[in-house]
């Protein structure tokens, strides 16, 4: 059975990244990385989405205010970048880990083959044991088609790479009943249901963000959302305290938990039946369609007769029983060629015939809906 190491995706606000004097906050970068390479050793993959590129770009300018206009924001994100990566690096480097800034735009997860090239490029760097550190790639996107906010962007990363836990770190202790700068009786929120047709939400709805940054609680409740339709166990957390990251590691309660009705996998298949068009086919031999239907089994490549399609790892592609008719859909663990190398072969042979470590199973069942 494949190995497969835990995922998450940590989101850090600009908040907690920016700094008054520098521009950027070492002290708590100190801490997030300390707290990472905890994790790490813990044997779980971790990508970090950081914000403050821009806060970073204001300070090198000299710019009191968060920049209105498109072509300035962008010159000081791209100013602001090189100052938040070196800063992240400086502290990965006394623990001899590397990091590497990437950066995303709406059209990476919107354009199906960038989405395939951006997932792949975010898992290679995770083999290779190197921590993305992701942001907006604001220097280039125009206004009509970036996200908007980081919050944002780390919702829909999350779905990229298949996260198991998305924590958004900010300088709260979670989310309130109400706004703690207007009302000092609220109380926090230890666990929200996302689906729960009584909620209410609209006075965190309507709260604002900070001078650096554009996301608030609104984000983070749509982010929220957009991650639990992915399957990941999400957060809102004080990223302030010392040790938040390995609370939720070792099951204390922290922060506030957001939840759906729907389990962990119910909403990993429902986010996987919203991709769109399949990038190609695999036919089953009976014994793999059995397996499958009956048995709720992984697709192996014993059971793999012949393939159609050109298409990348980590595509949505079509599985069909000998008579061509549909029998499930999912995401694919190898690219077309490397299926053609190892269909009818099993595990063991699989692993031989690859010059890559790879997964036994060629779609797992978790990626996998029936028809």
């Amino acid at each position: 059975m494949s190995n497969k190491k835990e995922r998450w995706v940590i989101k850090a606000g600009s908040s907690l990244v920016a700094g008054i004097e520098s521009g950027i906050n070492s002290l708590f970068i100190e801490n997030l990385v300390s707290q990472v390479i905890y994790l790490i050793k813990k044997n779980i993959e971790v990508i970090i989405v950081s914000s403050g590129a821009v806060a970073k770009g204001m300070q090198e300018l000299n710019l009191k205010d968060r920049p209105s206009t498109l072509h300035l924001l962008q010159a000081a994100a791209a100013v602001g970048q090189m100052g938040l990566v070196n800063a992240y690096q400086r502290e990965f480097d006394k623990f001899d880990v590397k990091a590497a800034q990437v950066l995303i735009s709406h059209d990476d997860i919107s354009n199906r083959k960038r989405y395939l090239n951006a997932r792949r490029s975010l898992e290679t760097l995770l083999e290779l044991n190197v921590v993305p550190i992701v942001n907006e790639n604001d220097s280039v996107a125009t206004e009509e088609i970036s996200f908007g906010d980081n919050d944002t962007l780390a919702g829909a990363l999350v779905g990229l790479v298949s996260a198991d836990k998305f924590i958004m770190l900010t300088d709260q202790d979670g989310i309130f009943s109400g706004d703690p700068t207007q009302d000092s009786n609220v109380e926090l929120l230890s666990e929200i249901n996302l689906d729960d047709p009584s909620l209410d939400l609209s006075s965190q709805l309507e709260g604002s963000s900070g001078s650096v940054g554009r996301g608030g609680m609104k984000t983070k409740i749509m982010a929220s959302r957009i991650a639990l339709d992915a399957g990941a166990k999400t957060w809102v957390a004080d990223g302030r305290r010392e040790n938040t990251l390995k609370a939720i590691f070792n099951n204390e309660k922290i922060g506030t938990i957001l939840l759906s009705q729907r389990s962990q996998l119910q909403s990993r298949k429902t986010w996987i039946a919203s991709l769109g068009p399949p990038a190609g086919s695999v036919c089953l031999d009976n014994g793999a369609v059995v397996a499958i239907n009956e048995k709720g089994s992984s697709l192996l490549a014993a059971g793999i007769t012949s393939v159609s399609g050109d298409f990348d790892t980590g595509a949505l592609i079509i599985c069909e029983d000998e008579n061509g008719y549909e029998i499930a859909r999912g995401l694919i663990n190898l690219n077309s060629e490397d299926i053609n190398l190892v269909k009818g072969l099993n595990s063991k042979q699989l692993l031989e015939k690859l010059d890559q470590a790879a997964d036994e199973e060629i779609i797992h069942r978790n990626n996998l809906i029936l028809s």
